[in-house]
């Protein structure tokens, strides 16, 4: 599945995240950039309080004993893109090129990531919400750790 294929926008409603998705019949965060339920934060745009959710997804399965690396499942992706436009009410992706370090195998691996960044104002209860989600998408994706970072992203205008 091409890039291209796995982000074209949907042009259903945002709807509540299912709960087979996550342990709570919920979506994850509040404020305008995100998909709200019923009237739930959906004026709550407060730009000093914008948050940038950062979430690295690998094209390639972690290297096994030989150095050799499947590649992801288009479905499994096509999967949490699905799960995205149910979570949020939009996102940016875009290709990256990665690199880490081993411990097992003490080498350095070049990684073929999507990246994708998704803006909004992040609670307590949204937090535990994305913890119980990347470990998910660990399992998922059988990787030894999936990089979602939050950082503070300015003022919304």
């Amino acid at each position: 599945m091409r890039l291209r294929e796995q982000t074209e926008i949907s042009p259903r409603s945002a709807r509540r995240v299912s709960s087979d998705a996550l342990p709570m019949n919920i979506r994850i965060g509040s404020g305008i950039a995100l998909a709200s339920s019923e009237d739930r934060g959906v004026a709550k745009d407060n730009p000093h309080h914008w948050q940038t959710l950062i979430l690295l997804l690998p094209l390639f399965r972690n290297p096994d004993s030989r150095g050799h690396r499947m590649p992801i499942s288009s479905f499994l992706l096509k999967r949490t893109v699905d799960e995205m436009q149910r979570f949020f009410s939009g996102y940016t992706a875009t290709r990256a090129a990665g690199w880490y370090w081993n411990d097992s195998n003490r080498t350095g691996v070049s990684d073929e990531l999507v990246r994708f960044e998704m803006d909004g104002i992040f609670t307590g209860d949204d937090l535990r919400l994305l913890h119980v989600w990347k470990e998910r998408l660990r399992r998922r994706f059988r990787q030894d750790y999936i990089y979602m970072r939050l950082i503070p992203s300015g003022m919304a205008i």
